[in-house]
């Protein structure tokens, strides 16, 4: 049959497949699924990478379940992120956690897990600096977490780690004699995270694994522990139980004392001598409270006479630790691009723009980090930095050979050793991070190592206190300074030099304890001014319009 040129048969195909593909657009919207993706795929023309970096925190966040933590990542320069889409996910970009776009949180993408839980923290997203806030922390919050930046087509992501712990209850031990006179012991313990370790021990130090052992995860994810095992040995008088959380480094015990098999027929001489032997017992233990309370009252005083000398012996520490003082300067060669070195090779600051330097194995080219050029291979060395009250920073010592290509978790285990200020805290640089307790915030660091005895310290030189001290390292090759900054500021990182040092002060010891006085090379007041527009660089311009691009 012969078809009409004017036949709709053509246009009603072209409509039909415009609307199934409405359809299909249509059915991924009612999915929640985006109508944009972050990764190429079939038929899909990919985003464009971004023209910033998105960093994550380089070591795992840990968090107590019902406590909030933060997840914090931020861009690299310092960029503004108040116009970008900002998404936080878990193993599917659909599945967000929290999701942030055209100025103002949007509620209806996120999974229900996380609906009135996670919250945006913005203060400094001018800044380029953000985080999400997740409130009451579950077991199921553990895991990887991915921070996703998009603008104007160009996109970058991070991953950060959140890792969930939970110290359980205190255990609980049951115990069942058998008509063999065997003991059977169940020790029970309820909210661990993650599964905790059991160990069961006699009272001389002596350790034995359990029988049977199950954890059962309840509805909110945390493991309930049984634990048991049969005592057939009469000779165990004394058994514990233990039940450990390995993340943590915590642990809860329990002890239990198992009766004697059987007991003898009482005989009236038998009860007259118990009866003794309780007034005794309660005359005992009165004669042992009122010498517990004497030993206390004078272990007290003892103890406040102790307090202060070991603040005076501490004091002589890391006096002493300055006999040892070094001259430090940076090495130009070893410093990331967007660090910025004054003339003197002692300050340093990191700016948003780069630097045009020659490539070379020894420079950092990922985290914004500098050496000093002086090398220790032995000895005793000790330095100060100006740290003033700048934000952002880490310092410490580092083997000359580390990484300094990529982002390799600065750890001991890496071959650093350092000390830092993010955010709003201290912390040692140690596997899992150490926060460390300060009184105040420091203006100037002293580092002290001692090569042989494989220790690093570090002092808050503004009161004299001890901040750090990683303790009984094995070093092996040189080590070097090492300097780090987080964040553009005006005001640098400055190394005091040796040369500022009064030439001698002398320390008098309380008369009770020391008989001699005990002359010293201490440190000095520095204060590395903060104008730096009176340090004039070949590196650093002097104007805006000098900076590198």
């Amino acid at each position: 049959m012969a078809v009409s040129p004017n036949s709709c048969l053509p246009r009603g195909l072209l409509i039909l497949t415009f609307f199934q593909l409405c359809k299909q657009d249509s059915g991924r919207s009612r999915l929640g699924l985006p109508l944009w993706s972050p990764h190429p795929t079939p038929g899909l023309k990919p985003l464009s990478k971004a023209h910033f970096d998105v960093i994550g925190p380089a070591e795992p966040i840990l968090a107590a379940v019902g406590d909030d933590v933060e997840l914090p990542c931020h861009l690299s320069p310092n960029v503004s992120a108040e116009r970008m889409e900002l998404r936080w996910f878990r193993r599917k970009v659909a599945a967000a956690v929290l999701v942030r776009r055209d100025g103002r949180e949007q509620a209806g993408e996120q999974v229900p897990e996380y609906r009135g839980r996670a919250t945006l923290v913005d203060r400094d997203i001018a800044a380029g600096r953000v985080a999400v806030r997740i409130h009451r922390v579950r077991a199921s919050d553990d895991g990887e977490y991915r921070c996703f930046f998009r603008q104007d087509g160009s996109y970058e992501e991070a991953s950060v780690h959140l890792k969930v712990a939970a110290l359980g209850s205190d255990p609980h031990i049951h115990m069942e004699v058998g008509e063999s006179g065997e003991v059977r012991l169940e020790c029970t313990s309820v909210g661990w995270y993650p599964e905790p370790q059991v160990q069961w021990s006699t009272s001389e130090g002596e350790t034995f694994p359990s029988t049977s052992e199950s954890r059962n995860p309840d509805e909110e994810g945390l493991f309930t522990v049984v634990a048991s095992v049969i005592i057939r040995d009469p000779s165990m008088k004394n058994i514990s139980c233990c039940i450990r959380n390995l993340l943590l480094g915590q642990q809860r015990e329990v002890d239990i004392s198992i009766p004697a098999p059987f007991f003898p027929r009482l005989t009236p001489w038998m009860v007259a001598v118990a009866v003794i032997l309780m007034v005794l017992g309660f005359l005992t233990v009165g004669s042992v409270v009122c010498t517990w309370r004497l030993y206390k009252e004078r272990s007290r005083q003892r103890k406040d006479e102790f307090s202060s000398k070991e603040k005076l012996l501490e004091e002589l520490k890391w006096r002493k630790a300055t006999v040892h003082a070094v001259d430090v300067t940076l090495d130009p060669d070893t410093a990331h691009p967007h660090l910025f070195l004054y003339e003197d090779s002692r300050s340093v600051r990191l700016e948003d723009s780069r630097q045009e330097l020659p490539e070379k194995p020894e420079r950092f080219d990922s985290w914004p980090c500098v050496l000093g050029r002086e090398t220790f291979t032995s000895g005793q060395h000790f330095w100060e930095v100006e740290v003033g009250d700048r934000a952002d920073w880490a310092v410490g010592v580092c083997r000359e050979n580390v990484v300094k290509k990529g982002f390799d978790p600065m750890t001991p285990e890496n071959g650093f050793w350092a000390v830092e200020l993010y955010g709003n805290g201290y912390w040692a640089l140690t596997p899992l991070r150490t926060p460390l307790p300060l009184a105040g915030p420091p203006r100037q660091v002293g580092i002290f190592l001692n090569y042989e005895s494989g220790d690093v310290s570090f002092y808050n030189m503004t009161t004299g206190s001890h901040i750090y001290t990683f303790s009984n390292a094995s070093f092996s090759g040189p080590l070097r300074p090492f300097f780090c900054l987080w964040s553009c500021g005006k005001k640098p990182l400055t190394i005091c030099p040796v040369a500022d040092r009064p030439e001698r002060v002398t320390v008098v010891a309380d008369a009770k304890d020391f008989t001699k006085e005990i002359p010293l090379s201490p440190m000095g007041e520095f204060s590395a001014s903060g104008d730096t527009d009176t340090l004039h660089s070949k590196l650093i311009p002097t104007q805006p319009s000098q900076r590198a691009s």
